[in-house]
């Protein structure tokens, strides 16, 4: 029998995914576990396409990990997973809407906290944490940009967070790192990943630079575009920089980049308002999916209108959603 695990492409996710194999999963291990990296605006795709890799006589579990719960989400589990145990483990404030409608599934165990990580949420389900797993935590908290005065836990959480981020489609980056992580290897500390590190450190300087050269001010909120080359160069860099940004400027930032046939759009605020104006804007743009939480949210907008338009759209309402002219 299989388990299927299935967790978010970042820092937090990948943690959370090694630290629950770790302590629930260990009978599967590694012959039938099944890993699968995703993105919340692609879950229901790359759930399908997991699933159809295995034989359902043989799924034994299904685990979500850091992935934002939405309506798409739980109508797709309530049609093709009738019958297969399923554990969701999250911390996105974008779930709450639909936290209760969850817990009405009998076949859905779920575990959801307001707090800065997925790791974080699994401390009150692994009561006895060894100081591997912990320091792990530390850095899936770091990553989701908590505070800490650990300079190895910091250094820690830049290496992995940016080695992962260098290249968002790097499958096998991703599913190393869960496995090194099962085997409570301090993969921070490996070459593969200093090298990853170093350059992705480069291009985010560069990006964040970018940020800052080409950005608008719009009602207090700083506004930049990136074209579908941009989008290619920098790939998964785009949240971590309008992080930097925002913390540096201390400015609320809205980045919107074109990417193979979609728009995503990145909100950062320091004020919190980031969830708040994501709305808002999914809302006056039809966008297809949006989540995250108050400081960080995103949304992904599938349109024939061009870069420029939606830019336009969006500096509108945001003007509306600041009171300003």
């Amino acid at each position: 029998m299989k388990a299927l695990v299935v967790f978010h492409g970042d820092c937090d996710g990948v943690i959370a995914a090694g630290l629950y194999i770790r302590r629930f999963l260990m009978d599967y291990y590694p012959k039938n576990i099944v890993l699968k990296f995703t993105q919340p605006w692609r879950i229901v795709r790359d759930l399908d396409n997991a699933l159809r890799s295995i034989s359902r006589s043989d799924l034994d579990t299904v685990v979500i990990l850091d992935l934002a719960l939405n309506e798409d989400l739980l109508n797709y589990i309530e049609r093709e997973l009738k019958n297969v145990p399923i554990t969701v483990i999250d911390h996105h404030t974008s779930s709450h809407t639909i936290l209760e409608r969850a817990r009405r599934n009998p076949l859905i165990k779920l575990f959801w906290e307001h707090t800065i990580s997925t790791p974080a949420v699994m401390t009150n389900m692994i009561k006895d944490l060894n100081p591997y797993e912990q320091f792990l935590v530390n850095v899936a908290n770091v990553c989701e940009g908590g505070e800490c005065s650990n300079m190895d836990v910091k250094q820690a959480a830049d290496r992995i967070k940016l080695s992962l981020a260098l290249d968002p489609t790097d499958s096998q980056t991703f599913y190393n790192a869960v496995h090194k992580i099962v085997e409570g290897v301090e993969l921070w500390k490996l070459p593969e990943i200093e090298t990853k590190y170093r350059r992705g450190k480069w291009l985010l300087n560069v990006l964040v630079h970018n940020i800052d050269r080409r950005s608008v001010e719009v009602c207090g909120w700083r506004i930049a575009s990136f074209t579908a080359a941009e989008s290619l160069i920098y790939a998964g860099l785009f949240g971590i920089a309008s992080s930097e940004y925002s913390k540096r400027m201390r400015k609320p930032v809205v980045l919107i980049r074109s990417e193979e046939t979609k728009i995503v759009v990145t909100i950062r605020s320091p004020q919190g308002k980031a969830l708040e104006l994501c709305k808002r804007i999914a809302s006056v743009i039809g966008a297809s999916f949006y989540g995250g939480h108050r400081e960080a949210a995103s949304l992904t907008l599938y349109s024939a209108s061009s870069i420029e338009e939606v830019e336009k759209v969006i500096k509108e309402v945001v003007k509306d959603f600041s009171g300003c002219s």
